[in-house]
Order: C-alpha cells, then sequence, then structure tokens
C-alpha cells in the first residue's frame, strides 16, 4: 500500500495537472473523466488509510473487553 504522504502527493499531481488541463476535443474530455475518477480513487484510498491509522491507535491504547473480563 501507498504511504500516507505519496497519496497526497499523487493527490495534489492530480490537482495540478486537472487545473492546467485545457479541453479542446472528445479525447481531452474522456482524459478529464479518467483524472477524476483516479483522483477519486486515491481520495478513498486515503481516507481508508486514516480510518486503518485510527483504528491502530486506538486499539493500542484501549484493551478489549475481554480481555478486562478475564482479569
Amino acid at each position: 500500500m501507498l504511504s500516507r504522504c505519496s497519496l497526497e502527493i499523487l493527490l495534489d499531481l492530480l490537482e495540478i495537472k486537472m487545473a492546467a488541463f485545457a479541453i479542446q476535443d472528445r479525447d481531452d474530455s474522456r482524459e478529464l473523466e479518467r483524472l477524476k475518477n483516479c483522483k477519486r480513487e486515491l481520495s478513498d484510498l486515503s481516507q481508508a488509510h486514516q480510518q486503518r491509522g485510527k483504528i491502530s491507535a486506538t486499539a493500542r491504547r484501549s484493551p478489549s473487553p475481554a480481555f478486562l473480563g478475564s482479569v
């Protein structure tokens, strides 16, 4: 999986390319749609990466209820 930093860099590069993109024909329009889809997929990966980090941090801080019951 890509690191969070790599995902952010790729998202920034996509945004720069999309901002500078000039649509002149149908092929350009298709290319822009592909870039939008790519950005959406990278954003989803970034959000999943952040959620995974939150879950991992929570799991490290607090013991599970099953563990507390066995003490």
